[in-house]
This record gives C-alpha cells, structure tokens and sequence, in this order.
C-alpha cells in the first residue's frame, strides 16, 4: 500500500471496515468515532477496492457517526479536502453525507445529496452561505461513488469520480463552528443518509488533488511516505550498508537505516513533519563505521522504490 505524501495534514481517516454488525470505527489519526441509531459495518456491499470487504451502513432512519469536536475541522482560510466513497438506497429528498453543523443553521461546510445530485455548501459568517454547489452527475441507487468537497487557494468546489462539477470562489475564513461534526445527519439528527459510506478522508491545511484525478483502485494509505530498497556489494551479494534518504528536490534528510545483512532489505519511513515527501534519493557508502555526510559524495541509487 502506497505511503500518504500528506500524512501530516490528515485529520480523518475512516476505512469502516471490520465485522458485520460491529459499531467499532476506527479512525488512523486516533480521533474518537460514535455510532448513533443502527449506524454500524456491513459486508453486505463494499467499494471494489483491494483488500475491502466491508463498509458503513445507514439505514436512512436515525443513523449517523459523530466525530470528536476539534478544531482539527475549523478549516479557517486553508485548504481542505473532504473526500467519501459512497453507495445509495435513496436518492429521494435532502440526505447528509457528512456534515460539520452549527446550531445556527449554518455550517463551514457539509455535503449533501440533494434528490440525485451532490451538493456543497459552506459559511463564513454563519448568517448566509458563502457557497452553494450542485453537482451535474446524475447519481444513482446501488452505484459507488467517490464524492469530495475542497478547497485550494480561493477556489472552493465539489468533484464526483475525481472530476470536478461546481466551484466558486471564496475569500475569507470559513466560520468556526461549535457541533461536532457528523456522517450521515446534521448537527440536529435530521436528514438522514440511506445507504453505505466507505473510506472517509479529511485534509487540513493541504489538498492532495489541485486538478481532476483517476481515484485510487485501492483503499487510501494509512502510513507516512516510505522508501524501500536491497543493498548488494560490488560482487552482487546481498549486503549490510547505511542508507540515508534525502528529498531529491531540497535535499532535505529523510532518515536512514542499516540494511539487513541477510537480505539486504531497507525500509525508511518518513517524519510525520508536514513536510510533503514525494520525491527520494538514497545514498549509500561501503564503511559502516564511517558513513557519508550530507557533504560528502555518494552513489545515487535509482531502483528505490516509495510506497
């Protein structure tokens, strides 16, 4: 499974997988996630996803999971992104998606489904919406969706599939709300979702998409970038050496590891630094006892691999 480049800014990470039945969710960022109603993990239906066999399913009546209040959620004038995997029973009426509420009426930002189509909307100032979308794809029952709600720079939009089909311009910091925010119901428990979600992500700070995308065929990552890679010396065999791990376009150290001198495996992980790890160089040199400075000349190894 591919490392998140963006780790750092993750603030929610929900694959709802687990036992039919189970009202366990577990989030990868640690946050607290309470079932409501019959909210709970299916393996009925489930996104075509390497490694899925389950998902959260709500029955269109009272169901809903609340997310811990933080302001890990108050998105202020950042980036965002707000992204879900989902599987309608209904698209009759106005249904939540997910939705960080406030007692006003208004909310920084929800999404919805609006009888068949996605809809975005968000406030600033908590007495009027400072951006209403509607997307243009005719959604349907028994079909899995990817649906986000971002924001990069000014531009404020929704995508369905990774292809964008309404945004606007927003300046400004997004209102900060008091309710916690919640997956498949308002902030009062109404308007209820009918249907399965899977694979919910939140970003603050940051967007991993600035442009329309192919969605990912597996399940998102939960690791920080990493590197891997096989030392051998000059006769081929495998064979023990440090490794350091630089940023290719800053140069910046990543980290660094002895390799297996069995098999000659390493593997370095990123530092959760919110700085964005896309792309490595390794370094390697032949006396343990005396390994390379980030001055010193070293060979480039090309055959690493990021996952």
């Amino acid at each position: 499974m591919a490392g998140d480049p963006l780790w750092y800014y993750k603030v929610l990470g929900l694959h709802c997988d687990g036992t039919n039945g189970s009202t366990t969710f577990t989030d990868v960022k640690g946050k607290t996630v309470t079932a409501y109603g019959n909210a709970q993990i299916s393996t009925a239906q489930y996104p075509s996803l390497t490694g899925k066999s389950s998902s959260a399913y709500f029955d269109g009546t009272g169901d809903y999971l609340q997310l811990s209040n933080t302001s890990d959620f108050d998105f202020g004038s950042g980036d965002f992104l707000v992204r879900l995997r989902i599987r309608l029973s209904s698209v009759t009426g106005n249904r939540v998606i997910i939705h960080r509420g406030q007692s006003s009426g208004y909310a920084p930002w929800a999404l919805w489904i609006l009888g068949d189509k996605l809809y975005g909307e968000g406030s600033i100032t908590g007495s009027s919406w400072a951006y209403e979308l509607t997307g243009s794809t005719t959604l349907s029952v028994n079909t899995w969706y990817v649906v986000e709600l971002y924001r990069y720079g000014t531009e404020v939009g929704i995508r369905v599939n990774g292809a964008r089909e309404a945004y606007t311009t927003v300046s400004g910091s997004l209102m900060v709300s008091t309710a916690s925010p919640r997956i498949g119901a308002n902030s009062i428990g109404t308007n209820a979702y009918a249907g399965y979600i899977s694979e919910v992500e939140i970003y603050k700070g940051a967007t991993p998409n600035t442009a329309d995308y192919t969605p990912s065929g597996g399940p998102f990552p939960d690791t920080y970038v990493r590197v891997s890679g096989i030392t051998k010396d000059s006769g081929g065999s495998f064979a023990s050496r440090l490794v350091r791990v630089y940023r290719q376009d800053t140069g910046a150290f990543v980290g660094e590891q002895l390799s297996n001198g069995t098999t000659g495996e390493y593997v370095i992980t990123a530092a959760n630094t919110g700085a964005t790890v896309t792309k490595h160089f390794a370094v390697m040199h032949d006396d343990d006892a005396n390994p390379p400075t980030t001055s010193e000349n070293a060979l480039i190894y090309d055959n690493i691999t990021p996952y």
